[in-house]
């Protein structure tokens, strides 16, 4: 038996011995029964958190104030969320308040599809409200109850289901996809950082061409911040991304990265490969290309231009990492400093310059990486540039 699922397993006995309901909820079960490995477990129980609390050790009060609290077991987390009803939802998003209840089925109810409506007690018997593993086996995505409901209470379940799709290759309802092309809209009620984590998991999924495809067909790619046409253009390719690989294509059909919220370390990585493919996309990488984006992003521009429909130049790019004469600007024989020492020049600027123009001349070929051959150059470089500063100053 599966460590993590004893644990478990101990968790809702532990509960059922002290007077509580206790069940294994949603996702772990679906993947259970379709032996999928899980990675989280999820329990729902009519103890309050506050008893959750006084009965375990190493609890985190993760999201106390919407009945959620974290076991820890062996560096594994057990959600635990006390059964509850939701209000009425004010912005497609939120419910205005929440209710704790003691009626396992009425915090079912307001789970998103019957596939994730699926409880497992401490006796792994396994309790179906709501036609779950019928579904399951029919491999239908449907929500719970009225889709049309579903989806006006909290807009994110759409992108919810396209994930499930590509996650699980499993069908839409119709009812529940009539209801997703009527509704697609309220997507724009939700943040774009939620948006991108559901758009994450769909890019990740092993059918995410089928959920793009559904995507296309409901008109919900035409809601995602101009990225449709990216998206019809991934749905037909045989290969593998990464989630900021997918966006990249995307913002190569459509400059709309900064509509889009990213880190700042991938933002220099998007614009920094937007310049690059569109450079090297109709010409070849050169040395002094290679060098000052660095190998991997080359490469990841490379495979972009392939899917594309551009050259292959992954083993040039190999060859002119392999064969750069120097590796960092201070391999260079003769350096910024040595123009200090040697000269009457001292604004940094200009001294930055003439070492760029050192650097770029020695990457390339064009001239050896040679003490006395880079001075002389150096110097002639000084030279003209103190001369045209002078002129300027005339």
């Amino acid at each position: 038996m599966d460590k993590h699922f004893e644990n478990g397993i101990n968790i809702l006995k532990k509960l059922h011995d002290s007077g509580y309901e206790a069940f294994f909820v949603g996702g772990y079960v679906r993947d259970m029964l379709l032996n999928i490995k899980s990675t989280d477990i999820d329990i729902t129980t009519s103890a309050l958190p506050e008893e959750v609390i006084s009965l375990f050790k190493n609890v985190k009060e993760t999201g106390k104030k919407y009945g959620s609290v974290t076991i820890l077991k062996e560096e594994f987390k057990y959600e635990v969320t006390t059964f509850r009803s939701d209000g009425e939802y004010y912005d497609n998003r939120h419910p205005e308040n929440v209710e704790y209840t003691t009626n396992l089925k009425s915090d079912l109810e307001r789970r998103d599809f019957t596939i994730n409506a699926l409880v497992m007690d401490s006796d792994e018997v396994i309790h179906d409200f709501y036609n779950s593993k019928e579904d399951i086996k029919s491999k239908i995505i449907k929500t719970i109850n009225d889709p049309f409901k579903r989806f006006e209470e909290d807009s994110l379940r759409i992108l919810r289901a396209f994930r499930f799709v590509s996650k699980l290759g499993f069908n839409i309802d119709l009812k529940t996809l009539d209801a997703i092309k009527e509704l697609g809209y309220l997507i724009k009620n939700i943040s774009i950082e939620r948006v991108m984590v559901e758009l994450n998991k769909i890019f990740r999924g092993k059918y995410r061409n089928k959920a793009l495809k559904y995507m296309i067909e409901t008109g919900i790619d035409k809601e995602l911040y101009g990225i449709s046409e990216g998206l019809s253009f991934i749905s037909n390719l045989d290969i593998e991304l990464e989630p900021l690989e997918a966006f990249i294509i995307c913002f190569i059909f459509n400059d709309i990265e900064d509509e889009w919220r990213f880190s700042n370390k991938h933002y220099r990585l998007i614009d920094q490969i937007l310049l690059l493919q569109e450079v090297t996309k109709d010409d070849v990488f050169n040395k002094f290309i290679v060098y000052v984006n660095g190998l991997d992003s080359c490469l990841l521009t490379n495979k972009l231009n392939v899917i594309l429909g551009y050259k292959d130049q992954e083993e040039l790019i190999r060859k002119l990492e392999r064969e750069l004469p120097i590796r960092d600007v201070c391999d260079l024989k003769f350096k910024g400093q040595d123009i200090l020492w040697l000269t009457t020049l001292k604004k940094k600027s200009v001294i930055g310059k003439v070492v760029d123009d050192l650097k770029f001349n020695v990457i390339m070929g064009y001239m050896p990486n040679d003490y006395d051959v880079l001075k002389e150059y150096a110097l002639k470089k000084v030279e003209e540039l103190q001369r045209e500063m002078g002129d300027k100053h005339e």
